[in-house]
């Protein structure tokens, strides 16, 4: 190779250097003037139930109950450095139906971060801000809590649920979070996707509307005809031959997984003894409203008395069978939309 040939390559490397370092610095100018603005207003805590809609709710008074009905209810751990790492089990991928039940906003670093650089930077704004965060790690998504500090993550996800029981998501808690997300990609150097505001309000009010169409408690009465004490003084000493669990006057129905199926709630200011089913927290409720009924036609002969609606009015075996049928009918409109009831998604979102 002579001279001339050598001169053209090393212009040729020089050349390319250039162009990369001139690609990285109109990179870099580029995040800097697009980056969103840093958002110094505090989120606030707005009252949900100010003149919202409160769907009935047990009563978990109860001690006993308590224990049983906790197990339903999961719990969200602290993103702490502490707290040792227990369950590096990768997360489902992400369901059709889990985009209609939540806001999901993504970001995508331009350079891998440690899982444990990302958890302080969340702590330091307010872990609280951001409700639930996973983050993606070795091909899959994992909660953010579980990852080892070491652990290097390409992307963010973050949630928000847009409907429960206390109605749609306020629109000034989903602004507050939209702020937070825009402020944590800045100081991340990440890019966000997230949709707008106005559609994902809308998409609250429709989940909103159908979940007030699905979700009910099925109920119904035993109204004594002898003394009502004594008849609540043999439930109370043969709850177990029933197939019950608790204590006077609340007792539950447990099932093969030690979910509550119904509940048996003894009145003495109704003089009613009630079974109350809450349909979408409910494992395959079509089945379990028959043994609920079956329960109910027991326990009349037992305590020697009538089955009842809220009406005070006497049920027959049609009107019985009629609220086998409602279950039915709305045990397929959940799961037309892709909702198991009482799964942890239907638990979650009927809370």
């Amino acid at each position: 190779m002579n001279e001339l040939q050598l001169s053209l390559l090393g212009l040729g490397l020089f050349a390319i250097v250039l162009v990369v370092v001139y690609n990285r610095w109109l990179e870099r100018k580029y995040r800097q003037k697009n980056a969103p603005e840093p958002s110094d207003e505090p989120l606030t805590t707005t009252d949900d139930t100010a003149g919202g809609r409160q769907e009935p709710s047990w009563d978990h008074s109860d001690g006993a109950m308590d224990s049983t009905m906790a197990a339903d209810q999961p719990v969200e751990p602290a993103l702490s450095e502490t707290q040792a790492v227990t369950n590096l089990e990768p997360l489902p991928a992400l369901i059709e139906v889990e985009s209609w039940v939540d806001a999901i906003a993504t970001l995508r670093f331009y350079e891998p971060r440690t899982a444990g650089s990302i958890r302080e930077t969340l702590n330091q704004m307010g872990a609280e801000r951001f409700e639930r965060v996973e983050f993606y790690s070795g091909d899959a998504w994992h909660r953010a809590e579980a990852l080892p500090a070491d652990a290097l993550v390409s992307n963010l996800r973050g949630r928000l649920q847009l409907a429960s029981r206390l109605g749609p998501v306020n629109p000034d808690t989903l602004h507050q979070w939209i702020r937070s997300l825009e402020s944590l990609a800045q100081m991340l150097s990440a890019g966000l996707s997230v949709e707008s505001e106005s559609t994902l309000l809308d998409r609250a009010t429709n989940l909103d509307a159908f979940c007030v169409r699905v979700d009910t408690l099925i109920s119904l009465n035993l109204k004594s005809r002898q003394e009502p004490a004594t008849a609540f003084e043999k439930l109370s000493r043969e709850a177990g031959r029933f197939g019950l669990t608790g204590e006077f006057p609340n007792y539950a129905c447990v099932g093969l997984l030690g979910q509550v199926d119904f509940q048996v709630q003894a009145d003495p200011n109704t003089s009613l003894v009630s079974l109350i089913l809450d349909f979408p927290h409910v494992l395959g409720p079509d089945t379990v409203v028959v043994e609920m009924l079956d329960l109910a036609r027991t326990l009349a002969n037992e305590l020697d008395a009538d089955i009842v609606d809220d009406a005070g009015r006497t049920m027959s075996d049609e009107g019985m069978g009629l609220l086998v049928h409602q279950v039915i009918r709305l045990n397929a409109m959940l799961q037309a939309q892709g909702i198991e009831p009482g799964s942890a998604l239907a638990r979650r979102l009927f809370s």
